[in-house]
């Protein structure tokens, strides 16, 4: 039951993010999806970019997980610093930035203008995770690890792993809701 209730606060989360992003970004222009506050600062797209970079990463573990064909390797089963980076990762994603984290290079968005189809690409990789996670219902979430997909040597439990992919995707919606804001912003 415990379970459930996680997922479907996390699924909860997730319509909110989907939602987020259609009620500030429907009527953006192209050019106002792609604009910089700064050469080093993403854009609007840019971060839904990175959203669905990063979510992806995670679709080959969760794919398995949901389809019951999920196998610990042995530093999965045996790590002793699981708990730590979860911790860690919780900590470190939230929606609300406390420190500015630079992405890892396979992680990163295209530096390249992105066309307009983001919006509905980023809701269609959405739905794909949202779905991935639905079927996560019935997973010992705590006992089940798996392997960051940037850092071999970083391993989580899935509760903690849904729980900051969700921060993240508030935290970047965030960060293009902050871009959409700024003073010289194009109208």
């Amino acid at each position: 039951m415990a379970n459930e209730i996680f997922i479907q606060s996390i699924l909860q989360k997730g319509k909110e993010a989907k939602e987020k992003v259609s009620n500030e970004f429907a009527a953006v222009s192209l050019e106002q999806l792609n604009w910089k506050p700064s050469p080093d600062a993403w854009s609007i797209a840019q971060c839904l970019e990175h959203l669905i970079v990063s979510d992806n990463s995670y679709f080959p573990a969760l794919q398995k997980i949901a389809g019951g064909t999920y196998q610990m390797n042995i530093w999965e089963k045996y790590s002793p610093l699981t708990g730590i980076w979860g911790w860690l990762f919780k900590d470190q994603l939230q929606e609300q930035v406390k420190k500015k984290i630079k992405a890892p290079k396979i992680l990163k968005p295209s530096m390249s203008k992105v066309d307009n189809g983001i919006i509905d690409r980023y809701h269609k990789n959405l739905d794909s995770f949202l779905n991935l996670i639905s079927n996560c219902s019935n997973i010992n979430l705590g006992k089940t690890i798996i392997t960051s997909p940037v850092t071999r040597i970083v391993t989580y439990n899935l509760k903690d792993v849904l729980t900051f992919l969700v921060q993240h995707e508030h935290r970047h919606i965030n960060q293009a809701i902050r871009v959409k804001i700024n003073s010289n912003f194009p109208r």
